[in-house]
């Protein structure tokens, strides 16, 4: 059994880094600018999915419904609802991007499995931080060369 001494956090504050060469250039502008393709993917799914859902005249009357939980996993409008809320300092830098909250209100990682980006290129840690730990680091320079391995051998397979 482990035992924690010290200051035991309850907060929701997570980081993660991502392989840049591992990324398009479009999943890249949607890390970056995650709120406005947020936006954009919910009003894109409510439009083509969902413009003939019944409207609920109140809070109230939505949780009550069976539809409102059936839809919560479905409909990227409850999916990403927290998206403006607490907030994420994303900054690139040369080989990856890092990304950190105080307040993980919105699920980056859940975006992430959305966006259908490789997890082996990927890591999200608990904890605030400022900057990419050290071992983050490490994680990265991993994670570039197996991406090197993976791209040589596709090379080699054509």
């Amino acid at each position: 059994m482990k035992i924690r001494n010290g200051f035991v956090s309850n907060s929701s504050s997570s980081s993660f880094v991502v392989l840049k060469d591992a990324l398009t250039d479009k999943e890249k502008d949607m890390i970056l600018n995650f709120r406005t393709w947020v936006e954009f993917l919910i009003q894109v799914d409510e439009e083509k999915n969902w413009k003939d859902a019944p409207v609920f005249n109140s809070d109230r009357e939505m949780y009550q419904s069976e539809l409102f939980y059936e839809w919560r996993e479905k409909r990227l409008k409850y999916k990403f609802e927290y998206y403006y809320e607490g907030y994420w300092r994303i900054t690139e830098y040369e080989n990856f991007i890092f990304g950190e909250t105080t307040m993980d209100n919105f699920g980056m990682q859940e975006y992430f499995e959305y966006m259908k980006i490789n997890k082996d290129f990927y890591d999200f840690d608990e904890g605030y931080m400022d900057d990419p730990t050290p071992e983050q680091k490490r994680i990265i320079q991993r994670m570039k060369k197996d991406y090197r391995k993976k791209k040589l051998i596709k090379i080699k397979q054509l």
